[in-house]
C-alpha cells in the first residue's frame, strides 16, 4: 500500500514560523492527482449531519471523500462519463428512495447551508462507481436460474427477521427546517440520555401513531426504507437513530425488538418473485465485487494528508 501521511512532518517545519491563516480551500488531502479541500470535508460532514449518520462525522467525511476520489478515478480510466442530465435524475432518484421530492432536498440543504455542488459530488460518484462496477462485474454477479432455485430452497426454510420499531415524525410545516432541526438534536439528546420515548412520541410527533407511542408494525429487517435501513441495522433493542430526512421533515426511529417470523411461501415459478430474487442477488454480489475492488484502488492510490 502506497500510503503517506505527512501531517508530522508539516508541523514540524511549520515550527518557528508564522501560522498561515486557514484557507478552506487549501488541499487537507490528495489522493493521486486529486485534491479534497476543507470546504470539501466540512461541507460533507454537513451533509453527513443532515442524512442522520452518527459517529465520528469527520473521520467518515474524509473515508468517503477518499473514496470518491479513486471511484471518479477508476472510471476516468475506464472513459466513462455519465450522460448529461444523471446527476439531476440520480438526485431525484435519491430524494424518492427516501420518501422526499427533490424540493424536500433542496430545503434541507438550504437549512444546514450546504452547497448544491456537494450534493451534486455526493450523488454523482454514486452513479460512476455504479457504471464501474457495471462494467467490470456484470457477467459475474448475474445469477442463473440455478442459482434462484437454490436461493429460493433456502429462503423457504430460513426465518424471516421482524423488526419492531417506533418513531417520531417532525413536520418542517409546524416549525420550519431550522427550528425542526433544532427541535430534533434536542429529543435525539434526550431520548439517547434515557427519556420515555413513547411520552416523548405523544407530545412531539405528528404522526397518526404519536398516540400509540410511535409503535409501528414489524416490518422485515430487508424491506425497510432506504433512507432508515443502515441506520436501524446498526442499533440494538432500546437505541434510536439520529434524526433523518423523510418526506417534509425529520424522524428519530427507535428500535423496540428483534424477533424471528416463518417465511410466507411462494411460488418458486412464479415469474415476478423470480425476477425480484434476481435483481437482490445481483445487487449483493456486485456490492461484495465492488467492496473489494475498492479496497484495491485505495491500496494502490498515493494518499497525502497535507
Amino acid at each position: 500500500m502506497r500510503i503517506l501521511w505527512v501531517a508530522m512532518v508539516a508541523a514540524l517545519a511549520a515550527l518557528g514560523s508564522p501560522a498561515p491563516a486557514a484557507n478552506p480551500y487549501a488541499a487537507a488531502i490528495t489522493v493521486n492527482d486529486g485534491v479534497i479541500t476543507h470546504y470539501d470535508i466540512e461541507q460533507r460532514i454537513q451533509l453527513l449531519s443532515a442524512l442522520g449518520a452518527g459517529g465520528d462525522l469527520n473521520k467518515l467525511a474524509v473515508q468517503q471523500l477518499t473514496e470518491d476520489r479513486v471511484k471518479l478515478q477508476a472510471a476516468k480510466d475506464m472513459g466513462i462519463e455519465l450522460p448529461e442530465g444523471a446527476v439531476e435524475a440520480g438526485i431525484d432518484e435519491f430524494a424518492t428512495q427516501r420518501g422526499l421530492t427533490v424540493e424536500d432536498v433542496d430545503r434541507v440543504l438550504e437549512a444546514r447551508n450546504i452547497d448544491q455542488q456537494t450534493m451534486n459530488d455526493f450523488v454523482e460518484s454514486g452513479l460512476v462507481w455504479r457504471e464501474v462496477l457495471a462494467a467490470r462485474f456484470r457477467a459475474r454477479s448475474t445469477p442463473s436460474e440455478a442459482d434462484l432455485d437454490a436461493a429460493l430452497e433456502i429462503a423457504a426454510t430460513r426465518p424471516v427477521e421482524m423488526l419492531s420499531l417506533a418513531e417520531i415524525a417532525l413536520p418542517f410545516a409546524e416549525h420550519g427546517e431550522a427550528g425542526t432541526q433544532t427541535l430534533a438534536e434536542d429529543l435525539y439528546r434526550r431520548l439517547s440520555a434515557g427519556a420515555d420515548f413513547a411520552a416523548v412520541a405523544r407530545d412531539y410527533s405528528r404522526s397518526p401513531t404519536a398516540q400509540s407511542g410511535g409503535r409501528l408494525e414489524p416490518v422485515p429487517a430487508d424491506r425497510l426504507p432506504p433512507n432508515f435501513r443502515t441506520e436501524v441495522l446498526l442499533l440494538r433493542p432500546g437505541q434510536v437513530t439520529r434524526p433523518v430526512p423523510i418526506s417534509g421533515g425529520l424522524a428519530i426511529i427507535k428500535l423496540t425488538g428483534i424477533s424471528q417470523q416463518r417465511p410466507e411461501p411462494v411460488d418458486a415459478k412464479d415469474p415476478a418473485v423470480r425476477e425480484q430474487l434476481r435483481q437482490r442477488l445481483f445487487t449483493e454480489r456486485i456490492t461484495s465485487f465492488g467492496q473489494g475492488y475498492l479496497q484495491e484502488l485505495l491500496g494502490d492510490a498515493l494518499i497525502i494528508e497535507r
